[in-house]
């Protein structure tokens, strides 16, 4: 080897440490940039999981323009609670919201003497007051008013109403009516529950649900629950079980977090409440909500993700070092528990039932279902009252043939309830009301003619399961005659579909928009009326006669036009829906309308289920499931109550087969065509009505199990303006308990009627 190939180069050798202490440097470097990378990872990087303000980032912005009433006080948006300031901005930038209210008219008008003010009344203030721009910055803008008093559709008094108009997103606020209950027995915290009812209801504009609510660690309630589920009532008086907690639920803030704008924010294509299902007790059902594992730090957050990236859990530690001895001591603990807690009360039971008509609907009719409910348990509800569909305990849900999944009616307007004492209902005790089906908040339910489902659904907390009805089978029909057409047009757009705006006037009543959107309707009802459809719109022009819009200029309702009404309740009773709907309006009115005009009105039983001789008396008949069907119909001549043959010769028939079989009961059921008054038609049902029980017991069965009832024209067999199907609708049907029939047949025993006896 070569005296140079031993030497080493000095320059080289003095080189290589710096050259590693170089590289130990940039290593160094990379290190410290991969560790402040990973921190600011950890600690920066949004969390998609994030339920703590102090990991919340914001996402939206929104703008909330305010309107009051004269006389009613603004609500204050920032106040002293507990030692600290609290603000209804604070509340919502707590879940990443950041919104700017701004009080725009402070003295809307408003007249007292006007009365309580319902969501057709905020809809005409909302579209006269109500700016349409969204501020720059904004991702959406809310409304809101607020009033001297709220009332629903049903007359109940409330808080907070969810009202619908063209962007769907208002919300209406009492602030007197929270006053007025809370002012002897809590006069210190009004100011704090007038807030608290306001952000209550902006978090249901934001698509929150009663049961987003939480109960925190301390026992209190986030702001997603009802005020009614921390307060009680004596004496007329309210007063709080508990000091509200003015903060939102880490549901709700990982909604708002993590939930797209479309579910968030309302606007023109979004529906502003994503309406969910609520409970008899769902008080309740909210306090079994309870704090859990929650991310309380920014620092937790970052902990929780470093430890993950080595597997390590971020459940909390146990109390015990020994993890066994914990688990060991929690399920003594338990046991313990289970032996000494008392035994728990039997979950409620209700029986829900639907009633429809079996006549095809026309299209475009404003279809109207009876909801019944029968308390089985042993526990008091509280839904007397609350079945309308808009306070989210009963649901609608329907479906077309063939299909397999059911679509959720959600209702155009949403109610908060006040209280529950006036709305128990007792074990063993019923409840009932007539909802409408045809229009919700997406338009109308049953847009074109088919076969259809419906069923009601009501939900009975976390321990009580769902009452389910039966399938309701339903069909909508093209109109057949030149008249139902002709009737039917001022309810379809220019492409021939059904109209939404008309819809949503139906829905409120005739009384949203000016005068001249309702004079189409007027017509109709005026050239067609005795059409199915023509009858049935005559209830959208007594809503508007006994309670006309009110002036959202001047704040003056106009005087009722109590003659036209009368006149016009002659004639509304076309099915047992229209005459119900009929019922609770002229009730939810009762106290502004003339003393004459409530005998005017079928209770709720007597437009399902008949009148008998007995004024004011009623007897179950196709709502009773002990009673069947039974034999063809007996069919009569226009302005008859005869009979004619061949309906004449079934009776010898039909007596033997009742005898033999010893019905317990049968109920002889009248009916009528559409021609005459409500009063006439039912009258003349009773007639056919008895002159079949007389028949029947001339030819040997016994009196005292027969009964008789007449409907009238409130249950047809075909709704449309033809002959054949007045001739088809005036009979007498029979219904039987106590055995299964055989089938019969379902021939029509159609009586031979003179040219003078033709209906027209």
């Amino acid at each position: 080897m070569s005296q140079s190939e031993k030497t080493t180069d000095p320059l080289s050798e003095r080189a290589r440490p710096r050259r590693l202490r170089a590289s130990r440097r940039t290593l160094a470097g990379l290190a410290l940039l991969a560790l402040a990378l990973l921190l600011g990872w950890a600690f920066l990087w949004p969390v998609d999981a994030c339920q703590h303000p102090a990991c919340a980032r914001q996402r939206f912005a929104l703008a909330l323009e305010v309107d009051a009433f004269q006389r009613v006080p603004p609500v204050q948006f920032e106040l002293k609670n507990r030692n600290e300031r609290v603000s209804l901005v604070s509340i919502l930038a707590a879940g990443g919201i950041d919104i700017e209210p701004f009080y725009d008219q402070n003295d809307l008008p408003y007249r007292a003497a006007s009365g309580p003010l319902d969501r057709a009344d905020l809809y005409q203030f909302a579209r006269a007051w109500r700016n349409e721009s969204v501020p720059p910055g904004a991702d959406a803008k809310i409304y809101a008013l607020l009033a001297p008093a709220l009332v629903s559709d049903t007359g109940e008094p409330l808080f907070g109403i969810m009202f619908d108009f063209a962007d769907r997103e208002g919300i209406a606020v009492a602030p007197t009516a929270t006053k007025h209950r809370f002012a002897k027995r809590e006069p210190d915290s009004v100011e704090l529950l007038q807030l608290r009812t306001f952000v209550h209801e902006l978090l249901h504009a934001l698509n929150r649900r009663h049961m987003d609510a939480l109960e925190m660690r301390d026992g209190r309630l986030t702001l997603e629950a009802p005020t009614r589920c921390i307060s009680g009532e004596e004496r007329g008086h309210w007063f709080l079980r508990e000091e509200p907690l003015m903060a939102i639920s880490p549901q709700t803030i990982r909604f708002f977090q993590t939930a797209a704008s479309r579910d968030v924010l309302p606007g023109r294509e979004r529906s502003s409440y994503d309406f969910g299902r609520a409970s008899p007790t769902e008080c309740q059902d909210v306090r079994s909500n309870r704090w859990d594992d929650l991310v309380e730090s920014r620092w937790q957050v970052a902990l929780r993700r470093l430890l993950g990236l080595v597997t390590i859990g971020s459940a909390r530690a146990a109390d015990s070092e020994d993890p066994e001895d914990s688990e060991g001591a929690e399920d003594a603990e338990d046991s313990n528990d289970a032996e000494e807690a008392p035994e728990e009360p039997p979950a409620p039971q209700v029986e829900l039932r639907l009633q429809l008509l079996p006549a095809a609907y026309p299209l475009g009719y404003p279809i109207a279902a009876r909801i019944m409910a029968l308390n089985t348990g042993s526990e008091p509800l509280p839904i007397r009252g609350r079945l309308h569909p808009g306070y989210g305990m009963v649901q609608i849900e329907y479906r077309a043939a063939g299909e397999e999944e059911w679509q959720l009616l959600k209702p155009a307007v949403t109610f908060e309830p006040v209280d529950n004492d006036e709305t128990l209902l007792g074990p063993g005790e019923r409840t009932e009301h007539t909802a409408p089906l045809y229009f919700g908040d997406q338009g109308w339910t049953f847009a074109e003619p088919g076969d259809y489902e419906v069923r009601a659904k009501l939900h009975l907390g976390s321990d009580g399961g769902e009452a389910l009805s039966d399938a309701v089978a339903l069909t909508i029909e093209e109109a057949r005659t030149p008249d139902d057409q002709a009737v039917l047009a001022p309810l379809l757009n220019s492409e021939g579909q059904l109209d939404l705006a008309v819809g949503q006037l139906l829905t409120y009543g005739g009384r949203i928009g000016s005068p001249k959107d309702l004079t189409p309707l007027e017509e109709a009802t005026q050239q067609y009326g005795h059409t199915a459809l023509g009858s049935a719109l005559r209830l959208t022009l007594i809503s508007q006669q006994l309670r006309p819009p009110i002036d959202p200029l001047t704040g003056e309702r106009p005087a009722p036009d109590f003659a036209d009404a009368r006149e016009l309740l002659k004639e509304t009773c076309t099915d047992s829906g229209i005459a119900a709907l009929k019922q609770q309006l002229l009730e939810r009115h009762s106290g502004a309308i003339p003393e004459g005009m409530h005998d005017r009105a079928e209770s709720a039983a007597a437009a399902w289920d008949g009148t008998t001789a007995r004024p004011g008396e009623t007897i179950p008949t196709y709502s009773d499931p002990t009673l069947v069907p039974w034999g063809p119909a007996l069919h009569f001549c226009f302005g008859e109550s005869r009979l004619r043959v061949p309906a004449r010769a079934e009776i010898p028939r039909l007596a033997r087969k009742l005898r033999s079989a010893e019905a317990k009961r049968i109920v002889i059921v009248g009916h009528a065509d559409y021609a005459g008054t409500c009063r006439y038609n039912d009258a003349i049902g009773l007639r056919r009505a008895d002159a079949v029980r007389r028949a029947l017991a001339q030819a040997g069965v016994p009196s005292r199990k027969m009964q008789i009832a007449s409907l009238g024209e409130r249950r047809p067999l075909d709704f449309a303006a033809a002959p054949d199907a007045h001739d088809l609708n005036r009979r007498v049907e029979i219904l039987v308990e106590g055995f299964e029939p055989a089938d019969e047949p379902t021939r029509r025993a159609l009586p031979r009627c003179p040219p003078h006896a033709q209906s027209r």
